[in-house]
């Protein structure tokens, strides 16, 4: 009885002790109970698919976004992040909407890629546009910093960034050569 017991309160240990970071971090900023419903260009968690459709209509016919390839329903909207660096161009900001069963907006994946992109430019590549994604969701979304982690991808180690506050989470992460990929999300 008493290895058993013992055997019992390794493992809780062991399973405690296992818990990644990641895990951890969701749990606490859960626990805050904090609702952080805003996104960018006045889009929000919990939208009905119909309101949602009807601000990025109101959007494209202003001019300010347009429909673009991909998913279904993305669109871009292109950033002017690089003012003062008139050599590597503008910003492509493509994103398209998941809903959930009840028809609420609960995440927006955002594909960012530089304008000018080009093989053989390589001050245009993800490695360098993702410094510039992480800073720009730095400053549009104040709280946590971002954390790494590491994952395995076809048997090549990759980086993902992610920032949870409250109940959004962000993971940026590259895609391709030209592309760093964030994925907006409201935990439950």
């Amino acid at each position: 009885m008493r290895l058993i017991s013992i055997c019992i309160i390794l493992v809780l240990i062991l399973t405690n002790c296992e818990q990644s970071e990641y895990k951890k971090l969701v749990r606490n900023e859960l626990k805050k109970n904090v609702k952080n419903d805003s996104l960018f260009l006045n889009l929000k968690f919990g939208e009905r698919n119909e309101d949602y459709l009807d601000k990025i209509w109101e959007l494209n016919k202003k001019g300010i976004i347009s429909q673009t390839d991909g998913e279904y329903g993305s669109v871009r909207y292109p950033l002017k992040l690089n003012k003062l660096e008139n050599k590597v161009g503008d910003i492509n900001m493509d994103f398209f909407p998941r809903f959930n069963d009840k028809k609420r907006l609960d995440k927006l994946t955002i594909k960012f890629s530089h304008q000018g992109w080009a093989p053989w430019n390589k001050e245009l590549f993800s490695d360098k546009l993702i410094i510039k994604v992480l800073d720009t969701i730095k400053k549009w979304y104040r709280g946590n910093d971002f954390l790494e982690a590491y994952n395995d991808i076809n048997n090549k180690k990759s980086s993902i960034f992610y920032k949870i506050d409250g109940d959004r989470q962000f993971k940026v992460y590259f895609m391709e050569d030209h592309e760093v990929i964030a994925e907006v999300e409201k935990l439950k």
